[in-house]
């Protein structure tokens, strides 16, 4: 039998009946900051904002990185711009997509400039996730 040791900086306790939702700060090149609660999504490639935190940031949207991001429900269009993520201790630049609908129902955390950061650890019977900076011992 063979046995693996992660070790983690960071803990959080998820327990939310929607789902695993991470407290996260935004920041952007201007300092403005947004803290927010999106949730994690293993499936989703990009990390995916509301409208409304562009704004809050003081990023024009629309003069982002334009994607058509495509769901099991549909696509829609989005804005990447590069902001800082700080969850916890970590801190790190990522390219992240703002919806253009104002209705745009969640915001999430992904794949691509979120878990490509991360060692993850999931304890979902005690609903804590545990987090370290990829490639850190």
């Amino acid at each position: 039998m063979t046995f693996w040791r992660l070790t983690f900086s960071d803990r959080f306790d998820y327990s939310s009946p929607s789902g695993i939702s991470i407290p996260i700060a935004l920041s952007s090149a201007i300092d403005n900051q947004v803290v927010l609660r999106p949730q994690l999504d293993t499936g989703s490639t990009y990390c995916v904002f509301q409208p409304l935190y562009a704004e809050l940031l003081g990023l024009r949207s629309e003069q982002g990185v334009q994607r058509r991001i495509r769901t099991a429900r549909g696509s829609f269009t989005a804005f990447g711009h590069e902001v800082t993520l700080t969850v916890g201790q970590l801190e790190w630049q990522a390219v992240v997509y703002f919806a253009v609908s104002e209705d745009f129902p969640i915001n999430v955390v992904g794949r691509s400039g979120f878990l490509d950061r991360l060692q993850v650890g999931i304890v979902d019977y005690e609903q804590l996730l545990y987090m370290a900076p990829y490639g850190e011992p």
